[in-house]
């Protein structure tokens, strides 16, 4: 598992990833060989999985953000299963289909989509839809967004037995 220094590495490298090791030892009170080694295994056990910049979507021309609730009827004569592998393949081609999950509930998927324009939404409905044949989607356009963020907080430690 992972301790409090760990935590608290975490935290800091969500808020800005370009932090220099010597910044990181500094604020968690280590060395830098030592936060090193600990970002390290981080990255190895796979909790850290990559670093990334985040951009402003607007600026870079994909001013119009959706949510796609498609469901996959069970009379899809070629099965779920398969209905399900052609909406994954589609939204991975498709690089404006920015999320895409597997739900419980009415939805079988939720799908993020930025898109340049509502023409351009349009083209990319088209693609989801197409790759699903028997099915039926909602889409919901995005007026405003009040909180959208990629940080994760780790569970709290468990507590030793008493």
């Amino acid at each position: 598992m992972i301790d409090q220094i760990d935590r608290k590495l975490l935290g800091l490298l969500q808020g800005d990833a370009r932090l220099s090791n010597a910044e990181l030892a500094e604020a968690v009170g280590l060395t830098v060989s030592s936060v090193h080694e600990r970002v390290k295994k981080l990255e190895k056990k796979g909790i850290i999985t990559g670093y990334v910049a985040t951009v402003d979507a607007e600026k870079l021309g994909k001013p119009l953000l959706a949510f796609i609730r498609a469901t996959i009827e069970a009379e899809d004569h070629e099965g779920v299963a398969s209905a399900h592998d052609r909406i994954l393949e589609a939204c991975a081609a498709e690089t404006d289909i920015l999320e895409c999950h597997n739900v419980a509930g009415e939805d079988c998927f939720i799908i993020k989509v930025r898109a340049e324009s509502p023409k351009d939404l349009e083209r990319i409905l088209q693609t989801v839809r197409s790759s699903m044949k028997s099915s039926r989607s909602v889409t919901n356009i995005v007026l405003s967004t009040y909180k959208e963020s990629t940080r994760v907080e780790p569970a709290p430690p468990e507590l030793p037995e008493a």
